[in-house]
């Protein structure tokens, strides 16, 4: 392949990273667009005068040689390291140490780290929303929201490296694509992100809440200054019953149910929540990515073999290598 294939990947999370990557890897000229002003999609790092929030995903998990290879890789060059807190489950009156049941792994400095790591030497347009593509003689042109084209001189593929729900909008000169798209459900979640003035005594870095209607997942992390930084994860049925609520009034009500839940007192310094509304995959299609080749136009994420960080990364880093000739 050389640099007169054209790629480009909508979408800078891990699986619109790892596509890059690899088709950057191979000699292809690729260009990745993002609408957020940050690359990492739900593995990206909130900053605030607060702290730094991993607001999505607060780490991943290995299961496949092929990520171990990868991880070992990000932890050799000093980008991730294993997670060293003490992560339980509680239930009732009952709290389980899961800290041992699973390998995690973090980001360092932050999950957006590793997204840095990959996109380092890629052509990443941040704050770039892309409204529509359209077939131009044998090439795609891509237009934003007002129309106007972002790359001019069109791409030979597209990849849509989004939930299936948005590049279903974006994929109709493929139906075949866009009907496997259409076939994945999603579920919200709601997090709420909090900075307490003082230390609340507990020893865990994260916490699976399994008899709790709202709460389903806490992650603490101690500052420098003896206050804490909380990262809160609603129950999908809380969040889909609130889906239109605002984010002040959601960040209120799971800083309550955090206070009873664990019974104890707080006052926060900082306050805020985010709406993942496509946060999980229902049914994944437990395909690696899909590809149309007629049109050329490929979509992928964690929604296609599962919804963790590995799935996302390895639909990506596979699909690159697919279109490798």
């Amino acid at each position: 392949m050389t640099q007169d294939f054209r790629v480009a990947v909508i979408g800078a999370g891990i699986a619109g990273l790892a596509c890059a990557r690899r088709l950057f890897a191979r000699g292809a000229k690729v260009t990745v667009f993002e609408q957020n002003r940050r690359p990492g999609g739900r593995a990206a790092t909130l900053r605030t005068e607060f702290g730094n929030f991993d607001h999505g995903a607060q780490y991943f998990t290995v299961q496949s040689h092929t990520f171990e290879r990868t991880v070992a890789q990000w932890m050799q060059a000093g980008i991730a390291a294993r997670c060293t807190g003490r992560i339980i489950a509680i239930e009732g009156k009952t709290t389980e140490d899961k800290t041992a049941s699973s390998a995690r792994y973090v980001g360092v400095g932050g999950m957006i780290s590793i997204a840095r790591h990959v996109s380092e030497g890629l052509d990443v347009r941040l704050d770039t929303r892309i409204g529509s593509i359209l077939r131009v003689g044998s090439r795609w042109s891509l237009l934003d929201e007002n129309e106007r084209s972002p790359a001019p001189g069109g791409f030979d593929a597209v990849v849509l490296a989004m939930p299936s729900v948005d590049a279903a909008r974006l994929a109709v000169a493929a139906p075949a694509l866009v009907q496997h798209l259409n076939m994945v459900e999603w579920r919200p979640c709601w997090a709420a992100l909090l900075t307490t003035h003082a230390s609340s005594g507990f020893d865990f870095a994260g916490a699976f809440v399994n008899d709790h209607a709202a709460l389903a997942w806490v992650a603490r992390e101690n500052d420098d200054s003896g206050s804490e930084r909380w990262v809160l994860h609603a129950t999908a049925s809380w969040s889909a019953s609130r889906v239109s609520t605002s984010s002040d009034d959601i960040a209120s009500l799971l800083a309550q149910a955090l206070a009873e839940r664990f019974n104890f007192g707080f006052r926060p310094a900082f306050m805020a929540g985010h709406r993942w509304l496509h946060a999980t995959p229902v049914r994944p299609l437990l395909e690696r990515y899909l590809w149309d080749a007629e049109s050329r136009i490929g979509a992928i994420g964690d929604w296609c073999q599962g919804p963790r960080f590995e799935g996302a990364y390895l639909s990506g880093d596979a699909l690159g290598a697919s279109m490798v000739p």
